[in-house]
């Protein structure tokens, strides 16, 4: 992958997205990341701090569409009382320190990742039934949250397939090719990194940057089938 491919499809995202306009959806997402990395498990424990995390999760969760079609359309913010609870358990700490992409490390904290996956399952289960809690509302919520994995919706699973990569379901095999592509092609994803801080005075994390990158390939070829079949990397 060269770098002007990595610089395009990022810049084709921003600019589908408006990122310039600070009031539209793509910045729920970053409101929400800031508000769990810049709080405090202990923080969440108060019932003030667990609303207002409830509440910045589940506006994210809405505007990213996960109230179409979903369980989640017919509850009070209160549904994300579960999430917040589990997710805010010791068990979890290394998952709130960090950003993902950067460290061999990462590929050790899979497992926790997919524990930490599991328990959000477990806190929508309950409402969901006899459904399941989706792949993309799990992964939206650990992007929201700790932002150690991608967006698995359907635009970024066709951009990863179409990369030549494999998905069937958030797991070790999944996580490991994210991690590897992103220490594979560290400094363009830090150049995109610090591209857009320039332009929209925001730092996105290189998991942030890595799903804008997959879905904006995802969704060009949704528009336009009769593209190439894979993109090089």
């Amino acid at each position: 992958m060269s770098v002007l491919m990595i610089h395009e499809k990022i810049g084709a995202y921003c600019k589908a997205t408006d990122m310039d306009k600070r009031h539209l959806k793509e910045y729920s997402w970053l409101n929400c990341y800031r508000h769990f990395t810049e709080t405090t498990p202990e923080i969440l424990a108060d019932e003030a701090g667990r609303n207002h995390a409830a509440l910045h999760l589940g506006f994210y969760l809405a505007s990213w569409g996960m109230f179409r079609n979903s369980f989640l359309g017919s509850h009070a913010y209160t549904i994300h009382h579960g999430v917040i609870d589990r997710l805010r358990a010791p068990l979890f700490s290394d998952l709130w320190t960090e950003e993902f992409g950067i460290r061999d490390k990462d590929f050790t904290l899979a497992c926790l990742i997919l524990q930490a996956a599991e328990a959000i399952r477990e806190a929508y289960r309950p409402f969901a039934s006899p459904r399941q809690p989706s792949d993309t509302l799990v992964t939206k919520v650990l992007f929201g949250t700790f932002g150690c994995v991608p967006a698995c919706d359907r635009y970024f699973q066709a951009g990863f397939r179409s990369c030549g990569f494999q998905y069937g379901a958030p797991n070790d095999a999944f996580l490991g090719s994210i991690f590897h592509f992103c220490k594979d092609h560290l400094s363009e994803l830090r150049e995109e990194q610090t591209w857009i801080e320039g332009q929209f005075g925001v730092r996105y994390p290189l998991m942030k940057i890595i799903d804008m990158y997959f879905w904006q390939i995802g969704y060009e070829r949704s528009v336009n089938p009769t593209c190439a079949e894979s993109t090089p990397i």
